[in-house]
C-alpha cells in the first residue's frame, strides 16, 4: 500500500471509528525462525516497531487475496496460505493505533527472498527466544503466544 493510500485509509478508519480487519502472516523457516518486518519511522501506526508482515484486508478481498497482495507489496515475495491461526484476535485502541483491530493470522510459505519495501524498513528472521523479549506492533506478540510459537 502506498504511503498516500495508507494515510487516506488510516484517516477513514479514525473518522469512521470502524473495526479494521488485518491479516498478519506467520512465516517460519527451516531453522524454526519467524520472519518479522520493521515498520518505517514514517508509518502512521506503530512506527519503528517490529511485527509480522501483512496488512489490512481491503473491501472485496478475501483473507488469502489480502495476504498475497500485502506480502508482495511489503517484502516482495510470492506466498501461499498453508493454514489459518487458532483464532482471530481483537485489539482495542492504543496510543500507537487509535482504532480497533481484528487480526486474522495465517501461516504462509513464501517464494523468493524477503526484502524491505513500502512501509517496511528492515526484514529479519528471529529465534522465538529473541521475540519473547521484544515489543511487537499490534497484537502480533499475542498471536505468536496464542499459537504456541514463543
Amino acid at each position: 500500500m502506498s504511503f498516500r493510500r495508507n494515510i487516506i485509509s488510516g484517516l477513514r478508519i479514525i473518522f469512521n471509528k470502524r473495526i479494521t480487519p488485518g491479516v498478519p502472516a506467520v512465516i517460519i523457516n527451516s531453522k524454526g525462525e519467524i520472519l518479522l518486518g520493521k515498520r518505517k519511522i514514517s508509518a502512521i501506526f506503530y512506527p519503528g516497531y517490529w511485527g509480522l508482515p501483512g496488512g489490512l484486508i481491503e473491501p472485496g478481498e478475501t483473507v488469502e487475496q489480502a495476504i498475497k497482495r500485502e506480502l508482495k507489496e511489503e517484502i516482495g515475495v510470492d506466498s501461499k496460505v498453508i493454514k489459518y491461526g487458532r483464532q482471530p484476535i481483537m485489539d482495542l485502541p492504543t496510543k500507537e493505533s487509535p482504532h480497533q483491530d481484528l487480526s486474522v493470522p495465517v501461516y504462509c510459505k513464501i517464494k523468493g527472498t524477503p526484502k524491505p519495501l513500502d512501509e517496511t524498513s528492515e526484514v529479519r528472521w528471529f529465534k522465538p527466544s529473541e521475540i519473547r523479549k521484544m515489543k511487537l506492533a499490534y497484537s502480533h506478540k499475542r498471536i505468536l503466544e496464542q499459537e504456541g510459537l514463543i
